[in-house]
């Protein structure tokens, strides 16, 4: 084998690898979403039980064991998904070509059920949004998987250094930039996570409360106490979202109410 054949295989390989550590890394970070949740330093999950429920009774099955169930289902795919994924990227570091073949193969089978199963949910549930993320993704998948075969036989030239810093050098701002702002979020706006939300009156013995962006059970939990505090003549009824088929599927800016009666 000549230099520049060996040149054009080593860069095929950079790419290959790139594509299983892609998805090595996607299911990972889907997988720590499900377990981890709530928002935490550097890390903002969602509540991925609560969005399921919506998900449910926006369709008349309120049922708490029925979103369970399909939220078992969903972190059972990918994490099959995480470790064929994870698998394949294994085999290829140690030069498995046709084991990291085999595994890659069945990640992404995985990875095409799983998204065929958020795309049907998306149908149902009628979240539009979520379908046309998930249809990409699909999409995607498949297109990395052919990617992924067809390099094997189409070697790509090599590329010289100074054809890469360019690259690498922008590559570089946007890393720092992402990264500053992480950090910027984090001390300046971690806060409304956490932080509670003060009660306006809508009505004798009524109180709105709005959610910020991403505002979770902590929010909640703080605001209830802030309201009993500021409060302290009054004890709540009850709470209550609108109208069921008024609802928000998502939690995003999710507004309830606080019903009070005079205390004893």
């Amino acid at each position: 084998m000549d230099s520049s054949t060996s040149q054009a295989s080593s860069s095929t390989r950079w790419v290959q690898w790139g594509i299983l550590t892609y998805w090595t890394l996607f299911w990972l970070l889907n997988v720590v979403d499900k377990v981890v949740g709530g928002a935490h330093f550097l890390w903002v999950g969602r509540d991925r039980f609560a969005q399921f429920q919506k998900y449910f009774a926006s369709t008349g099955l309120a049922d708490a064991w029925i979103a369970d169930a399909g939220l078992v289902l969903a972190a059972a795919l990918e994490a099959f998904a995480l470790t064929f994924c994870a698998g394949a990227w294994w085999h290829f570091a140690q030069r498995r070509e046709d084991h990291a073949r085999s595994w890659f193969l069945a990640g992404t089978l995985f990875t095409l059920l799983t998204f065929t199963f958020f795309s049907i949910g998306d149908q149902w549930f009628g979240d539009r949004f979520e379908l046309l993320e998930h249809t990409l993704f699909w999409f995607i998948s498949l297109v990395s998987w052919v990617a992924y075969t067809r390099l094997q036989h189409v070697p790509l030239p090599d590329f010289a250094t100074s054809r890469w810093a360019p690259a690498l050098g922008l590559a570089g701002v946007l890393t720092l930039a992402t990264t500053t702002s992480i950090f910027l979020y984090n001390e300046h706006h971690f806060s409304r996570r956490v932080d509670p939300i003060a009660a306006e009156q809508v009505g004798d013995h009524l109180y709105k409360v709005s959610f910020p962006f991403l505002g979770g059970s902590t929010v909640f939990e703080e605001s209830i106490r802030q309201f009993k505090t500021e409060h302290p003549n009054e004890a709540i009824d009850h709470i209550y979202t609108v109208p069921q088929p008024l609802r928000l599927k998502k939690a995003d800016a999710l507004i309830f109410y606080i019903s009070t009666d005079d205390a004893p």
